[in-house]
Order: C-alpha cells, then sequence, then structure tokens
C-alpha cells in the first residue's frame, strides 16, 4: 500500500500541512499516523477515510483500484457481521446491489 502514502506526502506538502497537522485534522494519534506513513503498516479504511477527509479527497484517490475492490468488500462484510439481522429490507437491496456492482457509492 506505498502508493498511497506518496499521495498523502504530495498533498500534505500542497497544503503546506505537517505530519501533526495532518494527525489533528484526521483525528489519528501523531504516533498512529507516524506508524502509517514511515512503516509498513496498512491502516484500516476507517483510518483512510479520516485521512482523506482531512485531506479534502475521496478515499478512492488514496487507493488503487485493487485496494478500491478490496475496500468495498471489506465495507460490505463488515457491514453484514455487525448488523446483518438488523437491516431493513432497503439497506438488503442496497447490499445486495452493491455485491453485483450495481452501487454507485462503496
Amino acid at each position: 500500500m506505498a502508493d498511497w502514502k506518496g499521495k498523502v506526502f504530495l498533498l500534505m506538502q500542497e497544503r503546506n500541512m505537517t505530519q501533526k497537522q495532518l494527525s489533528q485534522l484526521s483525528g489519528i494519534s501523531e504516533s498512529s499516523m507516524s506508524r502509517y506513513l514511515h512503516s509498513n503498516k496498512k491502516p484500516r479504511i476507517d483510518i483512510l477515510v479520516n485521512i482523506a477527509k482531512a485531506l479534502h479527497v475521496e478515499t478512492d484517490y488514496l487507493l488503487d483500484d485493487e485496494e478500491k475492490s478490496e475496500s468495498a468488500y471489506n465495507a460490505i462484510a463488515t457491514a453484514i457481521a455487525r448488523k446483518g439481522s438488523e437491516l431493513t429490507p432497503e439497506e438488503k437491496n442496497r447490499l445486495i446491489a452493491l455485491i453485483l456492482g450495481q452501487g454507485k457509492d462503496v
């Protein structure tokens, strides 16, 4: 997942943003942010979402195609595992549409 790091560093540079500022804006501790940016530790998708929001970009911008598919699958699997029995019929239909590739937002 090295490519996302390069994009983050470029966006930080363009915005004159320090790692400390990014960590504050994204709600991620400075030590965790450092670990994500300077090691091979791969952040969870929710962490990546927070980083993207802090940088005012779409999460998709930070991910390559393989990671986009993986994140969509993980989002669906997590939703089913956590709330499968609580989903409304509309939510179940939306999940089915996403699984079949008919959903536009993941």
